[in-house]
């Protein structure tokens, strides 16, 4: 039986084998939580390092080589794509990423295409005309930590090299006419175009979205050699989201 002035014994927890009682030993406990979660959450940041993101383009401007300018005297009229690349990285902070080439993929009928970067610039009209403004050649590009990166890029085929291949091997398979294109989205106007990136030393990240052509748009490439189009995700539902875009009319003039 208990004296009367005796107080009563403070509970006793038991937490990981260990017997916790005073109310400064909890605190100390509170405290020994925090600084192991801290610690292992550092651990778990250093262990991710950059977490670099690619967003799907929002339009893709589709031009030829005749409309930037060729490259050397004599060749063909090719298919050269303009995109806008943006990337976030979601690393803490010292974790930087570099983003090491890019390219854009898709597939013509039968024929499956690659095309690299070749400049960095900005596609604007000027006089009612598509024009690029180049900034530079491409080169590698930093993302820091907790920031976003965004550029247009001018992408263009590349040879194959074909030395040691086993099988055929199509040096100039990227390479696509202009009037072969023009042929391909006549006979099917949706084209999947997917952007790529590679993060040193040894990720890759990509990101894909689709153009729907309207028969006014086809129009427009086969008359003007280039079109700046919607690409556009596929929502939840497969079916795809798009900006509205007013056809160009011409309205009459009341006599």
């Amino acid at each position: 039986m208990r004296d009367i002035g005796t107080p009563d014994p403070e509970p006793v927890w038991n937490f990981l084998g260990l017997q916790v009682g005073r109310k400064t030993e909890i605190i100390a406990l509170i405290a020994f939580v925090l600084s192991v979660s801290g610690l292992l959450w550092q651990i778990l940041s250093y262990t991710r390092g950059a977490v670099v993101s690619l967003f799907p383009t929002d339009q893709i401007v589709i031009t030829s080589t005749d409309k930037l300018g060729r490259n050397y005297s004599g060749q063909d009229n090719l298919l050269a794509i303009i995109a806008t690349m943006t990337y976030v990285n979601d690393g803490d902070v010292g974790h930087n990423a570099i983003i090491r080439r890019e390219n854009v993929t898709f597939s013509l009928g039968d024929r499956a295409i690659e095309h690299r970067w070749y400049e960095f610039g900005s596609s604007f009209l000027k006089e009612g005309t598509l024009a690029f403004d180049r900034k530079s050649e491409s080169h590698p590009v930093p993302v820091n930590a907790a920031s976003a990166e965004s550029h247009e890029t001018l992408f263009t085929a590349w040879e194959i090299d074909c030395e040691g291949a086993v099988g055929t091997c199509d040096v100039g398979k990227n390479f696509v006419k202009w009037a072969d294109f023009l042929k391909a989205v006549k006979a099917n106007n949706q084209i999947s175009f997917t952007t790529g990136a590679e993060i040193y030393p040894s990720s890759r990240v990509s990101a894909s979205c689709v153009v729907h052509l309207r028969e006014w748009e086809v129009d427009i490439l086969e008359k003007q050699q280039w079109l700046s189009a919607a690409c556009t995700d596929v929502g939840s539902d497969g079916r795809s989201q798009r900006k509205a875009q007013r056809q160009q009319l011409t309205v009459p003039v009341p006599k």
